[in-house]
């Protein structure tokens, strides 16, 4: 599970890589439009209709303002955190042997 997860987050971090190559500049909402415009449109009219006018407003919109390669990035970089082993620190092993004798 641990390696799925680093292999996952790798691609991420990767794709995150490329669309920095590719145009740093452009934004989450500009890579959208330019994959599918009205679906961008329709998920507006979706959140501001069924949950709430303020989420697309005050959340969504500044989000998609950001850079395209902060969407891959941070889950990537997430991800790897999650699937990476975790090391017990000393004064957790100092306690584990006290508690053992």
């Amino acid at each position: 599970m641990r390696k799925t997860l680093i292999k996952l987050g790798i691609a991420l971090v990767l794709a995150a890589l490329g669309l920095v190559l590719w145009d740093s500049s452009q934004s989450i909402a500009e890579l959208w439009v330019s994959i599918d415009p009205n679906s961008l449109v329709g998920f507006g009219a979706l959140i501001e209709k069924s949950v709430d006018p303020d989420l697309w407003t005050n959340v969504m919109l500044p989000l998609l303002t950001e850079p395209a390669w902060l969407a891959p990035l941070v889950p990537g970089v997430l991800l790897i955190l999650a699937g990476r082993p975790w090391k017990r620190s000393a004064a957790t092993d100092a306690e584990t042997e006290s508690q053992a004798a």
